[in-house]
């Protein structure tokens, strides 16, 4: 009988660090797939292949809006989402090598190129 309330100490301690796992680059990686699954995006990009469209987001606009933004290098293309795309999977091996600041580099660099959404 004493083993097992040792064993249940134990169990507990060890998924003590689970919700840890969570790191602020996956977060940020899950937010960007998210962003990138959204509307504006595949009226960008297109619905490719194995493509899910992720809607009801609070923090979504009612609409496209229909200007564009100022700065050429904000528009995205749909060459610009591709590459992000492989950018965030590039990420996600980083981050889970366990080299966060290399996944935030690479992050930096795919919201570069996803730029304003409409």
């Amino acid at each position: 009988m004493r083993a097992s309330p040792l064993l249940l100490a134990a169990v507990l301690l060890a998924g003590y660090g689970l919700p840890a796992l969570a790191t602020p680059c996956a977060q940020h990686v899950g937010a960007l797939q998210r962003r990138l699954d959204s509307v504006g995006a595949v009226h960008v990009a297109g619905l490719e292949p194995g493509h899910t469209l992720t809607t009801g987001s609070v923090k979504a606009l009612p609409r496209a809006l229909a200007d564009q933004p100022g700065d050429p290098q904000l528009r995205p293309t749909r060459e610009n989402i591709a590459a992000a795309r492989l950018l965030i999977h590039e990420a996600s091996a980083e981050e889970a090598e366990g080299n966060q600041r290399a996944c935030e580099n690479i992050l930096s660099d795919a919201k570069r190129l996803i730029g304003a959404l409409p």
